[in-house]
């Protein structure tokens, strides 16, 4: 009789148990984010921004390899970054792909003007 009371007890335990231990669908898949538009230096030199051209929202590009010049207007596929950078502004991107889009006129770079 103790043996039917007991049994129920462990299977809800271990229910809880792997229930506990189950990754997260939030961590296993992050969310893909694609965007496009021209390519800026921001405020810090090594920053890459991107104002997207469909929906206006500011990314700030982080690149594993080869990053595009300022003024290059590019189509790039990424996934949120996690934890802090030396760029403060924009929705932070890892860049895992990208090129060149033709569609998109960009403004050349701005060139700092000196005085004399």
């Amino acid at each position: 009789m103790r043996a039917v009371k007991i049994v129920p007890l462990m299977l809800l335990l271990v229910g809880s148990c792997l229930a506990a231990g189950a990754p997260t669908k939030h961590s296993s898949n992050p969310k893909v984010i694609n965007g496009s538009g021209c390519v800026e230096k921001a405020a810090e030199n090594s920053c890459r921004m991107v104002i997207d051209s469909q929906t206006g929202e500011l990314y700030n590009l982080l690149f594993s390899a080869k990053t595009p010049k300022p003024g290059t207007a590019i189509q790039f596929k990424g996934t949120q970054h996690q934890g802090a950078t030396a760029c403060p502004q924009g929705k932070r991107v890892n860049v895992s792909k990208w090129k060149k889009e033709k569609g998109i006129k960009c403004p050349p770079p701005a060139i700092a003007q000196v005085n004399h």
